[in-house]
């Protein structure tokens, strides 16, 4: 998403002295260019987030087997109701502290 804000910002900046230079009627073809490689950032993404967010589902589910309850419930609903918020959340809860080895 950094990057996303960092390429956004720098096309804006680098191609606003070509609409200066540029006719009204045919608008610079560096603009569709910039628009493409935003659009391809926004899919790159989109791909990210998916495989982030099925891979603790997976992670969910194979670890919490035994549980009773609403735990795994809970925590999709939060994957996807909140999105990347809720996936930082269960990795800082639920996967890293398995990581950890113990004295």
């Amino acid at each position: 998403m950094i990057a996303y804000f960092i390429f956004f910002f720098s096309f804006f900046i680098n191609t606003i002295p070509s609409f200066e230079n540029q006719d009204q009627e045919n608008p610079p073809a560096d603009v569709l260019s910039g628009f493409l490689s935003a659009f391809v950032i926004i899919i790159i993404t989109m791909f990210v987030s998916i495989g982030v967010k099925v891979f603790d589902i997976i992670h969910l589910t194979k670890s919490n087997k035994r549980e009773t309850g609403n735990k795994v419930l809970v925590w999709v609903l939060l994957f996807v109701f909140t999105g990347i918020i809720g996936e930082i959340v269960y990795y800082f809860l639920e996967i890293l502290p398995e990581k950890k080895p113990e004295n």
